[in-house]
């Protein structure tokens, strides 16, 4: 033992020892030159957090639960408790402990098992290359029974002691030991064993933890605590051997209880943990987002390695709160009376002008037991995000870009046209100059008639014969480049002017059924798209984070908005006189929020799907409302499965399900609860603006009104044209 003692203390403390011999100087030399791999970043938790800095969830790599403190943030007596018993002369020895250490490589040399010795130094090197081990194999090789093994920690150890001061080394230890119960690191040991911070550990607290380090598993209070508290008491014992405690003290500490405060909630990871319920599926379109988008490439990597990021999110707490109350009172999931046939109600709330989102809503709890109703498919993004395949039809909320078009092309508020329902409409061409065949048998929803509709009157009552026409006249290839402009993709993320072999969908230019919402998408294209309208015209794609911060205080890339002019404000502005006519006079009338406020129904042909668009000039959203199981089959909302609740509580079965009714009363509940700001103003159109050159679009002769909705009891099925129908 002395001779490896002398080879190995020359090693450490010189490259060479002169006079030491060949032998000494060529260990020396081994030692010294041994290559070793820097230690890696433990892992730690990191956060989720929304536009105020509450926390919406934690995430673990690896399901790592960890949260690093400061020396100062572990109570003195923890700190005393740890040394005691696993390192008593750690502030005393230098790279190394000599005699435990050495007695430990001569047992190894003599063929006997590697047995103690190890400083806390060496012990961190351990738990940091099994905590950093990215495959099985390299967990395997941190545990190997081997001198090798034994000596390339000890060189690490040196690295690692040269690079920290005593009190960071201590720290450091700590925030990597494995305390069992998935909890690693003092601050989650205190929490999970005591419900408390590692800064308020009392004495015989922090002797069980301290005690616990050598043989988590033996010595699991949880599982097995007589064999805690007995190795607790020899814990405590030492401490008082090495005058950390008085021997009365350590005598009256033996005989207490564990005193165990534990957890409920040992792990709360993930967007499915208790706490992040309030935002499930935000926090769900976050981490998609970071999956799948190349400028989060690196931030995802760290997320599932290193941790320790901070992300600040979009997410308002308000806005979400009210989003949840409106879907879930409006179409309670599991309500027998107000939502009997189990539709799906999903909202997206977006600030315009910066594309923020600020909340996502679901009638549905996020997680992945089916058999209790729960989902993990967010119903309001598109497939890529975590969204559905089929995403929904928008009905006459599409009408938006053909509205947008006829203004662009100065086609004024007065402009009036003769419609028939039903009719046969031809002279669509696609964006190749083909002539398309006719669209035949169209109807509007309240079914045969006639009429005169001016642009303003047949948006607001939603006339789709009126609408088709329009299309036509300011050219269907022009409309659906006007959406894409407006961010406007399927719902798989591919582009409308594309065909999509992915869905058997043709290019939308081929649809003259574009107009009624025939293409599927997402919710939140279609709130972003409605948003570029409040913002007049300046179209932002969403995005849901502000910043990524890593553990060292770093920024790390995040995606833009892209902010940019989608088409004129006076076009924009144009629209919003007309929309803000839907909550007045329109399909929605009466179901404003008290303030200035634009919005658009929607509804597919045979009650499939129903949405509304509803906005402010600080906010818009997007509501759509159907059944995912089967929604174009046996889910259709008809008949009792048309019922929901209105915002006054009211039990409310149309016999067709319109998005004037759930959709609008949810977009109003949720409005009159959100965090709206100031009652700001639409911008007005100036009255000699060409948009008036025809008057104000008012009085053109009505068509024949829509059967009022609100009482119990089937209507009359609409007449099916083609693609889906465009009534409230």
């Amino acid at each position: 033992m002395a001779v490896v003692a002398g080879l190995l203390a020359a090693a450490v403390a010189l490259p060479i020892v002169g006079g030491a011999g060949i032998t000494a100087r060529d260990a020396a030399q081994t030692f010294d030159n041994l290559p070793v791999p820097h230690l890696g970043q433990v892992p730690q938790r990191s956060k989720i957090l929304d536009s105020s800095g509450h926390l919406i969830a934690y995430y673990y790599p690896g399901d790592l639960n960890r949260d690093p403190v400061s020396y100062n943030q572990i109570a003195p007596v923890m700190r005393n408790a740890i040394v005691a018993i696993e390192d008593s002369r750690f502030y005393q020895h230098g790279a190394f402990d000599l005699r435990g250490t050495i007695r430990a490589l001569v047992a190894d040399l003599t063929h006997h098992p590697v047995q103690g010795g190890s400083t806390l130094a060496q012990q961190y090197v351990k738990n940091t290359c099994i905590l950093t081990s990215k495959t099985q194999q390299q967990q395997l090789a941190c545990y190997e029974e081997t001198t090798a093994r034994k000596i390339r920690e000890l060189r690490m150890a040196v690295n690692v002691e040269h690079e920290m001061t005593r009190d960071q080394l201590l720290a450091a230890y700590l925030n990597a030991a494995y305390f069992q119960n998935h909890a690693y690191g003092i601050q989650i040991a205190a929490e999970r064993y005591f419900s408390r911070p590692a800064s308020r550990l009392n004495l015989t607290e922090a002797a069980m933890l301290a005690g616990l380090v050598e043989n988590p598993d033996l010595y699991n209070p949880l599982a097995y605590p007589k064999n805690a508290l007995q190795r607790r008491n020899v814990v405590l014992a030492r401490m008082a051997q090495l005058h950390y405690i008085t021997q009365a003290q350590a005598t009256a500490s033996e005989a207490k209880p564990l005193g165990l405060h534990p957890s409920l909630v040992p792990l709360q990871n993930g967007c499915v943990s208790n706490i992040a319920r309030r935002a499930a599926f935000f926090c769900d379109y976050v981490l998609a987002v970071m999956r799948t988008n190349p400028a989060y490439a690196k931030a995802y990597q760290e997320l599932n390695t290193t941790g320790g990021l901070t992300i600040h999110t979009t997410l308002s707490e308000k806005d979400q709160r009210a989003a949840n109350h409106a879907v879930n009172y409006v179409e309670p999931a599991h309500s027998g009376t107000f939502n009997p046939g189990h539709n799906a109600d999903t909202e997206v709330m977006i600030q315009p002008g910066t594309g923020k989102i600020r909340a996502i809503a679901e009638n549905r709890v996020y997680g992945y037991d089916r058999a209790a109703g729960q989902t993990t498919v967010d119903y309001a993004v598109n497939t890529q995000y975590d969204g559905s395949t089929s995403g929904v039809q928008t009905g006459s909320s599409s009408k938006i870009f053909t509205l947008i078009t006829a203004l662009k092309q100065g086609i004024p508020f007065g402009f009036s046209a003769k419609y028939v329902s039903p009719s046969t409409i031809s002279g669509y061409y696609n964006c190749k100059g083909q002539l398309l065949p006719p669209w035949t048998n169209l109807s509007n929803a309240e079914g045969p008639g006639k009429g005169i509709a001016t642009l303003y009157n047949g948006t607001t009552q939603s006339i789709n014969v009126f609408f088709a026409h329009l299309e036509q006249k300011v050219g269907l290839c022009n409309v659906v480049k006007t959406a894409v402009s407006m961010g406007m993709t399927r719902v798989d993320g591919s582009s409308l002017l594309k065909r999509d072999r992915r869905l058997g969908a043709l290019p939308a230019d081929d649809l003259p059924g574009f107009t009624l919402g025939e293409v599927p998408v997402s919710p939140m294209s279609m709130a972003a798209a409605y948003a570029s309208v409040a913002a007049k015209g300046i179209y932002c794609r969403p995005i849901a984070i502000t910043s990524i911060v890593d553990q060292h205080g770093h920024q790390l890339p995040v995606a833009s908005a892209h902010c940019h002019r989608a088409f004129p404000a006076a076009v924009a502005n144009a629209a919003n006189y007309i929309l803000q006519g839907v909550l007045t006079t329109g399909t929605a009338a009466g179901q404003g929020i008290g303030r200035p406020a634009a919005g658009k129904t929607g509804t597919s042909d045979g009650g499939y799907y129903a949405a509304f668009a509803g906005y402010t000039p600080t906010l818009a959203g997007y509501v759509s409302v159907f059944n995912p199981n089967n929604p174009t089959g046996s889910g259709a909302m008809v008949g009792s499965n048309s019922c929901y609740r209105a915002v006054s509580g009211s039990l409310d079965c149309p016999g067709q399900m319109y998005g004037a009714n759930a959709p609008a009363a949810t977009w109003q509940l949720s409005f009159l609860h959100a965090a709206l700001g100031p009652a700001l103003s639409f911008a007005g159109v100036p009255p000699n603006s060409p948009f008036f050159r025809l008057g104000n679009g008012f009085n053109s002769p009505k068509p024949k009104q829509p059967p009022k909705h609100g009482h119990i009891g089937p209507l009359p099925p609409p007449k099916r044209g083609r693609g889906p129908g465009g009534k409230p």
